[in-house]
Order: C-alpha cells, then structure tokens, then sequence
C-alpha cells in the first residue's frame, strides 16, 4: 500500500515540475536521484557478503528490466503529463494489474483464482467510474496522452513479470540499483537533446517537487514494489496499483485544486474495496500449515 501511494503522488510532482524542464530531462533527474538513493543502499546491503557477477544472460535480462520499468515508461509518463491531467493519468496508471495479469498468463502460465479475477473486474469498475467515461475527462485531454500512459503502464506489467521469471534469485535492492544506473546510461543523451538549458526554470516549489519524485516516487517505491514482486508474485503485487488513482486523484485536490465530486468518492470507495479483497486472498494463503513450508524468498536471506 505504501508503494501505492508513493507512486500515486509521481503525477503530481510532474505535473508542478513540468513548467520549468522538458520531459525526458525530468525523467533524467527522477533517475539520477533515484539512483543516487538505491546505489549506496545496494552497497550497504552488500557489504561483507559475496555478490554474484552477472553473466551475459543475467546482464541481458537487466538492460530488458532497465528500458521497460524505468527508461522508457519514464519518459513516456513525463511526455504525456503535458497534454493529460496528474488525476487522469494516476487513474490510467491503475490499469497496471490488467497488463500484468496478462503477462502472466503467457509467461509464466498463471492461473488467476476468482477472488484474483474478482478484484480484477472491481478494480476495472472503480477505474472507469474515476476516470468518467463519456465525461469532459476524457473528452477534454489528448487521446495521445492517455495511450502513451496506458504504454506506460504495460511497460509495467511486463517488466515486473520478467524480472520474475528471469531473476527472482536476485536480492531486489540490487536489481533497483542495477537497472537504474543503466537506465541513466540510456537518458543521458535523450535528455541532453531535448533540453534547451536556457529555458529551464527551477524554482524552488519545482526543485522540491523533482526531489521528491526521484527519492519518494520513484527510489522508494521502487524498492517496495520489486520486494512486494518477489515475496507475493507479479500479479498479486500489482494489485496494489489500484490505490494510485485514489492517491493521485486525492492528491490532485490538494494541491492541484482539483474538484471533489461524488464520482471521485464513489470510484474510490470500489478501488479499495477491489484491494480488500485481493489482500483477503492473500492472507488466505497465509494459513497453515503452507505458510511454513513455503521457500524463503531472495529478498529476505
């Protein structure tokens, strides 16, 4: 839940950022800050045990983990911020279980249960009554915008399913680190065209603002997420997403001064109640006797 909301507030701190730097600059410095955070957290995490150099295959499978969680649905969150609403967006965001789902049906041949699918199709209800299909809000914004945050959001989906599949044996402190030292790699020169230094205007509501994205929304919640990934799997942890639009909708009446209308309440209500019950699900799998003879994961050795 608390990865939920951290990711829940990048819009915000987006869109506030956005008038003072270009988008692929932003998503430099969310990486650059976050990679200023994870680095020295892997290596104090490391310290006097032997870590493992990756090979070729391994180092493959972090350049894949690098473009599609960080360098590119990064890039395309910041891009469609211009031409979306921080509300809209975190709504579209909440679409990440459904690209999960699907994900891990074709690779890692997944049988979601009905309590799964269930709050599946009650999160899809509550994500379409936020997002007011047929209203100004989708209406009124770029068609553009919203497909490049729905590409985002696949991105996601993806990406968590593959490292699972692919690297579940590694510790998700260093694939953090990893991937985004590498995704820097990949922005440095997109961000160094695209940004004109003589129209970056920073001040210090947007320098707090891209601070808090790269350590809060993005180092944070990083971490979070990739441990909730290898302790519950890819599709019972994206569940959580569900809680970003009411994190980034709430948000945005507070410090976007968005309104509060019944459908923003009524939305919100089916989201967490699409939550509750897959955190239900889980707790029922729990119980013992499985709960003990379940493998240690990675993450807590």
């Amino acid at each position: 839940m608390l990865a939920s909301t951290m990711w829940g507030l990048s819009s915000v701190f987006m869109k506030v950022a956005l008038p003072g730097m270009p988008p692929f600059g932003i998503a430099f410095i969310r990486v650059l800050l976050s990679g200023l955070v994870l680095t020295p957290a892997a290596l104090l995490r490391a310290r006097g045990r032997t870590v493992p150099v990756p090979g070729g295959r391994e180092r493959m499978h972090l350049a894949v983990l690098a473009v599609t969680t960080v360098a590119l649905p990064f890039c395309l969150t910041a891009w469609a911020q211009q031409h979306v609403e921080a509300s809209l967006s975190a709504v579209l965001h909440a679409t990440v279980p459904l690209w999960t789902l699907g994900f891990a049906v074709l690779m890692l041949g997944h049988r979601p249960g009905r309590r799964q699918l269930g709050a599946v199709a009650i999160g899809l209800i509550g994500v379409a009554v936020l997002a007011g299909l047929g209203s100004r809000d989708l209406t009124g914004c770029s068609w553009g915008g919203c497909l490049a945050v729905l590409a985002a959001s696949a991105c996601y989906g993806f990406g968590w399913t593959y490292m699972r599949r692919n690297l579940s044996h590694r510790q998700p402190l260093y694939i953090a680190a990893v991937i985004q030292v590498s995704a820097l790699l990949l922005l440095l020169p997109l961000a160094a065209a695209t940004t004109d230094t003589g129209r970056v205007e920073l001040t210090p509501v947007r320098i707090a603002s891209l601070l808090a994205l790269g350590v809060i929304s993005t180092a944070g919640a990083e971490l979070l997420n990739y441990r909730n990934v290898a302790r519950l799997g890819p599709t019972t942890a994206a569940l959580t997403a569900y809680l970003i639009p009411v994190v980034g909708v709430s948000a945005g009446i507070c410090i976007l001064r968005e309104p509060l209308t019944a459908r923003l309440l009524i939305g919100a209500a089916i989201v967490l109640g699409s939550v509750g019950l897959a955190v239900q699900r889980r707790d029922d799998r729990k119980k013992p006797p499985d709960r003990h003879d379940r493998p240690k994961p990675a993450w807590a050795e």
